[in-house]
């Protein structure tokens, strides 16, 4: 029943919300409103609340509030924004972003820093049955530079990062709190990432192909043990107990290809995202262990050496700017588990599904907030108001 009043909840506050937004950008267009070029465009600012709900943090309330910008008019659409959440566990995280793109789509910059204080409370960490508490605070800076390769669709750059958490990088914008980790180490990164991209928008993809393959080596890294005492049926300590001996290397490599869809809406055409992930793990603690990324799973509840998952997500035009929905897919674990215990994905593999509602906030920049629910296997259930496509 209480998560039926937070479904119904969050789908209140989006319509409430954005029918104001919508009503706010029909009086501002009866103005002038010019950009670099000398278009009529949409304001550049925009402010979205945040919300999710899920085991890990509990109910998490925010807002995001951003400025859109474009250097010139191949380029996509520039942000630079901050965001801030709190929760019901009495945590909080915050974090500002600047995501840019400049000289005809050549040059691309991500960087941020994010801050906080984690307080996680789970009745099931890792599978154990066993309740964990903890406390600590979080901190990250990260930065990201990709170059185009001549007038070709690849790009190559490089990404450092500094983190006491492990984090998704680059992190979805005003989406950091999903992406934490449960466990904390100190740990400083830096990789090569190679980039394939011939999406028609970079926020809104109705068509085109993605891939990316980076690596982020880990070093110099100390952890610290902020769980205690070891758990029962593990063979080692969660986190390392020396200092300096987390040196670890991790290996991603995804694609996402995006098809256009002709299901006879009025609203128009749909697309059907499709995205493969890998995350491999060499040498790493357990703190630095692969977890499910799927939507519905709590962020560290799981952990292997390595992760895949095939995701599917469609996207159905209802009108001018709402739509709706549909996603789901599987992920695995597999290698090392937990206790150094050989895992496969056969015994490992976790199922998700969802459906929500999503409103076109900024329709020259492809900005869109979606409310959705997400059921994975067993009790893990989530509820989202979140900013931007999760690919």
């Amino acid at each position: 029943m209480d998560r039926l009043r937070a479904i119904s909840s969050a789908i209140l506050l989006i319509v409430l919300c954005y029918s104001a937004t919508s009503h706010g950008q029909d009086e501002a267009s009866d103005a002038i409103d010019l950009d670099l070029f000398g278009e009529k465009s949409e304001s550049p600012w925009l402010l979205t609340p945040l919300l999710s709900v899920d085991p890990k943090l509990g109910r998490n309330v925010g807002a995001l509030g951003a400025y859109t910008l474009r250097f010139d008019e191949d380029s996509p659409a520039s942000m630079v924004g901050t965001a801030v959440t709190y929760s019901s566990t009495d945590s909080y995280v915050g974090g500002l972003f600047a995501d840019l793109y400049w000289q005809q789509d050549r040059n691309r910059l991500s960087m941020g820093a994010g801050f906080g204080k984690i307080k996680n409370d789970y009745d099931d960490f890792l599978g154990l049955g066993t309740n964990v508490k903890t406390v600590d605070n979080f901190d990250a800076l990260f930065l990201r530079y990709l170059r185009r390769i001549g007038d070709s669709p690849w790009f190559i750059g490089g990404l450092l990062l500094n983190s006491n958490y492990q984090i998704e990088f680059p992190p979805r914008s005003g989406g950091i709190v999903d992406q934490i980790g449960y466990l904390g180490f100190e740990a400083t990164g830096a990789g090569i990432v190679l980039d394939f991209d011939t999406r028609d928008d970079v926020r809104n993809p109705t068509s085109g192909t993605f891939a990316s393959v980076y690596n982020v080596a880990y070093r110099g890294s100390d952890d610290e043990a902020i769980v205690d005492p070891i758990f029962p049926g593990l063979d080692e300590p969660i986190l390392s107990s020396g200092e300096g001996d987390a040196d670890f290397d991790v290996y991603h490599a995804e694609a996402r290809t995006y098809l256009h869809l002709n299901l006879g809406f009025k609203g128009g055409g749909s697309t059907l995202a499709l995205e493969l992930k890998n995350r491999w793990t060499d040498d790493a603690p357990v703190s630095g262990y692969s977890s499910i990324s799927l939507p519905g799973y709590t962020k560290g509840n799981y952990l292997g050496q390595n992760y895949s998952h095939l995701q599917f997500d469609l996207r159905v035009g209802l009108g001018q700017r709402w739509g709706a929905v549909v996603f789901g897919g599987v992920g695995c674990l597999y290698g090392d588990g937990l206790g150094s215990a050989s895992i496969s994905c056969s015994d490992n593999a976790y199922p998700a599904l969802g459906a929500g509602i999503s409103y076109l906030l900024k329709e020259e920049s492809g900005i869109v907030v979606r409310a959705e629910v997400a059921k994975g296997s067993g009790d893990n259930s989530a509820l989202y108001l979140r900013f931007g496509h999760p690919f």
